[in-house]
């Protein structure tokens, strides 16, 4: 191990210590929740991974656990209970996941704290933020907040609560970005295919066009048609998505939401991706979870984020490679 890469893993333990500093001076709990359950997210582009248990006594058979790719439902759960302010700094998994940015086990601090609102859970952000950087120290340009309107608009001159799929598609043409092919879809297997939502298409620009811009930024306000687990709230004429993510040096870092707090409407997102995975040939994951459980019983205002310690890491120390500021990456694990 290069002796550069000894001094990265003593900086990151400098990090992890002031980043308990920061929430035990506001009072808040560490927690520490089960990295294997029953239970895991159901999302149409993240893969958990799966390990068959042998249950004993009164269960027979085998059946499928989950490496968490979030510390989310067992935490959400401890709020239910009335535990909060809270937060974790835990390993999660999530398979396939490797590049310069990814690696299939990181590391992930998320927190949650009871009748925080939108505005709240993004300065409680924005502040850990400049903490770390203060203590560390590094150089960290001023946070601005923007909505998702006003960073696609100003990079790409289309709303995106009103685009059509021509009107991105044809901005793509003009600026030759590159798109999946749009495949005939197979009636047997409708939505199968990339392109077939506008989603496709916003996701590929701001990741393509807009998200490069975002020097330190945080992005609020996202389609109402991306909610994920945020509340949806009209905004004048427009439907929006209570979602925030931080970004630094055009990386993703951090997001946040205001909490769903319905369960029933929990569990239709949950079926639609649902859905959406086995329309694209994905596995199917189990949609009931003791979260929506603890959730029929009342799911508290608050608000949540979860923060990427590895690319944090990455942005103080100007790493190219995520596996600069790993220990042992996957490959040597």
């Amino acid at each position: 191990m290069a002796p550069s890469r000894i001094e990265n893993l003593r900086f990151r333990s400098e990090l992890l210590r002031h980043v308990r500093q920061f929430f035990y001076d506001k009072h808040f709990c560490e927690v520490q929740t089960p990295i294997l359950s029953a239970d895991t997210i159901v999302d149409c582009h993240i893969e958990p991974l799966t390990v068959a248990q042998h249950l004993p006594l009164n269960h027979h058979g085998t059946r499928n656990y989950y490496l968490q790719t979030s510390p989310e439902f067992a935490m959400k759960r401890l709020l239910t209970e009335g535990m909060s302010p809270i937060f974790q700094i835990t390993p999660v998994f999530r398979a396939g996941d490797r590049g310069p940015f990814h690696n299939v086990e990181f590391t992930m601090l998320e927190w949650y704290r009871l009748d925080d609102d939108y505005q709240a859970g993004m300065q409680l952000l924005a502040e850990l933020v400049r903490f770390l950087f203060n203590a560390m120290p590094a150089h960290l340009p001023e946070i601005e907040c923007q909505t998702y309107r006003h960073v696609f608009e100003s990079n790409i001159g289309i709303n995106p609560h009103t685009a059509t799929i021509a009107e991105l598609q044809a901005f793509c043409d003009s600026r030759q970005i590159a798109y999946p092919d749009r495949r005939e879809r197979p009636e047997t297997s409708p939505g199968a295919n990339w392109g077939d939502s506008l989603d496709d298409w916003l996701d590929l620009l701001f990741s393509e066009v807009v998200q490069p811009t975002l020097e330190s930024a945080i992005v609020y306000d996202y389609p109402f048609s991306q909610p994920h687990l945020a509340t949806i709230r009209q905004d004048g004429g427009d439907a929006v998505s209570e979602r925030f993510e931080l970004f630094l040096n055009g990386l993703e870092i951090a997001s946040g939401y205001h909490e769903l707090r319905d369960a029933a409407e929990l569990r239709l997102r949950f079926r639609a991706n649902g859905d959406r995975r086995l329309a694209e040939g994905r596995s199917a994951l189990p949609i009931e979870s003791r979260l929506l459980q603890a959730m029929e019983r009342g799911f508290p205002q608050c608000s949540g984020t979860a923060l990427g310690i590895d690319r944090l890491l990455m942005m103080m120390l100007n790493a190219e490679r995520i596996d600069d500021v790993l220990a042992f990456p996957i490959e040597t694990a």
